[in-house]
């Protein structure tokens, strides 16, 4: 049922369009309208930073893997803890997993004794800033004619050459 009467309306409508009676005015005056807005412009500058960058301070030790006296006991102690935490079957799986963990630990103890210093360098970086700035931008046309003795004017998108007037 409101389909039906919206149909109607917009016959109705477009007949009446039809029917009306247009005149057209020659636009003596077109003149734009103008509206501000803030437009954001980007620029880059660069700039001194500090930063820190790592080096070796000279203790070092060399890893070559090798099997020393530390990683042997270490890996006892791990058998050995493998063995009392472990019960039936599950013992052996114990044992290695204590060993392999209790050799890793004493060679990692034995390598990590190197250190890191940090220097300060002064770089230049780049940065992107931005600016904002009024700009006037056209929106209409305000077109105007003459009727006789009487000014018409009609705002559109773009200059008129003509206006119509509908009735």
């Amino acid at each position: 049922m409101k389909k039906i009467l919206i149909l109607l309306l917009a016959i109705s409508l477009s007949i009446s369009s039809l029917l009306a009676e247009s005149i057209s005015v020659k636009v003596t005056s077109s003149k734009p309208i103008y509206k501000t807005i803030t437009k954001r412009v980007p620029y880059t500058y660069y700039d001194d930073v500090e930063r820190n960058v790592p080096y070796n301070c000279g203790r070092t030790t060399v890893n070559r893997n090798e099997i020393g006296l530390d990683t042997i006991v270490g890996t006892v102690i791990g058998v050995v803890a493998g063995n009392q935490i472990g019960r039936g079957n599950g013992r052996v799986a114990a044992k290695i997993v204590g060993g392999l963990g209790g050799g890793y630990v004493a060679n990692q103890m034995r390598t990590g004794n190197s250190q890191t210093c940090y220097r300060t360098e002064i770089v230049q970086q780049r940065f992107t800033s931005y600016d904002y700035e009024e700009v006037q931008k056209i929106v209409a046309y305000k077109n105007c004619g003459y009727i006789g003795n009487r000014l018409i004017c009609k705002k559109t998108k773009r200059r008129q050459r003509y206006i119509y007037l509908n009735y």
